[in-house]
């Protein structure tokens, strides 16, 4: 047996009677095993593996079979594995003050600015008017709660990065706004406090070029790849291509602040037929032409689970080049050559192993909150247009935690971490991947009703799969060359 990670160090409890929490997967013609209890993933040999595949694990199989025996115990004394013991779900956060946490640890705040969207991007459910999340409106933000939502943060921004989003809709509708906190954030005399624009990148005219310029704002700017695949899905709302003005917007805002292109992000949108190579190649191509060696962008795949029931033309396939980029980045990883990489393919596999890496790796703790990926507005917070207080942009009109104008409720807070706690129903105890569970409270939504309820079995199954296919990443690199994850030493957790 060997162990696919770091070294285990911490208590090692004696075997209990049960079902290890672990799955057993095989991979490359071996057969592995990722324990939660100790958070490793381990090499097994067939007895052991068919041992812990059993639906009731048998333990007089461990003291009748010397191999099965030997291994382990090894295992279990070295790296503290296959424990059956599960942790107590408890519903809250304990063991800190939650007034202190939000009147001083808020680290991200999204200001919807102005509801209304010059595109009609075919995969975007605020486009489609989806039940789950909400649609464009007509709404702005008014001055007045602009000011109170500013000074909100200023108040209560925390950590090494505060940050204010500028979102929508879309942000650049309202470039009074958009000036108004630059100026606010300026006069406070707060330089650590980055103002990003999340942006379709389609109205970067004169005026905003020189705001952006003067002010030193950032630019998280949509952009999906060459004109062919953008050009599918981001048009205007009368059916027009925006790939050419984005890229005008860009060339026009460099030529006046070169320096931008340090503050610059892409967010990479890939839907059916967007061939993950062929972005990937757009944006080398773009970072040579930028000057840049390390060309920042994110990616993530377009969510049509609410389109493909009516267009089964939308389901994911291999003709994306997923396949094929993977195969692409292994090769470069073990052969130590992760830094020439595109840009794209680095965002799409990097981010999950980056996770798995930095994992603490110590053994399951009695208890478990669930859901600890989010805390309720502390990590990210979103404020609406007319004020309320959300934990994200992402919820619809569900989940209210306050407003701009009284601040946090915070018995709000409590009543959203009990629900969320009750949705899941206490299946997180029994699950293998709870360490790494990345669902969040917008999992309580109804897709088709937008009712806010259980948790469907089938996001935690998304899930569970998710995670495997990076634990398969993650051996195959190894097996592959014990320096494949060379390139992880230097990432950090964003």
């Amino acid at each position: 047996m060997s162990a696919h990670s770091r070294s285990f160090s911490g208590s090692v409890t004696a075997p209990e009677p049960g079902h290890p929490l672990c799955r057993v997967f095989r991979h490359g013609g071996r057969i592995y095993a990722y324990d939660a209890g100790a958070d490793q993933v381990v090499e097994l040999s067939p007895s052991v593996a068919s041992w812990l595949e059993a639906a009731a694990p048998d333990p007089a199989v461990i003291d009748a079979d010397p191999a099965i025996s030997d291994e382990f115990g090894r295992a279990h004394a070295e790296h503290g594995l296959f424990c059956s013991r599960r942790p107590r779900l408890v519903a809250k956060r304990s063991g800190r003050d939650r007034a202190i946490d939000y009147s001083s640890r808020i680290s991200q705040m999204t200001l919807t600015l102005d509801e209304r969207c010059n595109l009609r991007c075919a995969y975007c459910p605020h486009t489609r008017a989806v039940a789950w999340t909400r649609p464009h409106g007509e709404r702005r933000m008014s001055e007045e709660t602009v000011r109170a939502a500013v000074d909100l943060f200023l108040t209560c921004a925390g950590g090494g990065s505060p940050s204010i989003s500028l979102y929508g809709g879309e942000p650049l509708l309202a470039p009074g706004l958009v000036r108004m906190v630059a100026d606010l954030v300026q006069a406070e005399q707060r330089p650590e406090i980055r103002i990003i624009l999340d942006t379709n990148g389609t109205l970067l005219d004169d005026a905003m070029v020189e705001l952006i310029a003067e002010r030193g704002l950032y630019l998280q700017v949509s952009l999906d790849g060459p004109a062919p695949i953008h050009d599918r899905w981001r048009t205007t709302s009368d059916g027009r291509p925006t790939h050419a003005t984005v890229m005008a917007g860009l060339a026009r805002l460099l030529a006046r602040d070169p320096a931008a292109a340090g503050r610059l992000r892409f967010q990479a949108t890939l839907a059916p037929g967007s061939d993950l190579l062929e972005a990937d190649a757009f944006f080398v191509k773009l970072g040579r032409n930028l000057g840049l060696a390390d060309l920042s962008v994110g990616a993530s795949y377009a969510d049509l689970s609410w389109m493909v029931e009516a267009d089964p033309a939308m389901t994911p396939s291999d003709a994306d080049g997923w396949e094929r980029a993977r195969d692409a980045y292994v090769a470069a990883c073990a052969s130590g050559r992760h830094a020439a990489l595109g840009p794209l393919v680095r965002a799409w596999f990097d981010g999950p192993l980056i996770r798995f890496y930095h994992r603490e790796a110590v053994p399951l703790g009695a208890t478990f909150r669930p859901g600890g990926v989010c805390t309720p507005g502390l990590r990210r917070l979103h404020v609406c247009s007319d004020g309320r207080l959300q934990p994200c942009e992402r919820v619809g009109t569900a989940f209210v935690l306050g407003d701009v104008r009284r601040g946090f409720d915070l018995d709000a807070v409590d009543r959203l971490e009990q629900a969320w706690f009750d949705a899941l129903g206490g299946r997180c105890a029994d699950c293998w991947a709870l360490r790494h569970c990345s669902l969040c409270f917008t999992a309580m939504i109804d897709r088709e009703t937008g009712r806010v309820g259980a948790v469907p079995e089938s996001a935690c199954r998304a899930v569970r799969e998710e995670f495997e296919s990076t634990l398969r990443l993650w051996v195959e690199l190894l097996a592959r060359s014990p320096r494949a994850l060379d390139h992880l030493k230097g990432s950090s957790v964003s």
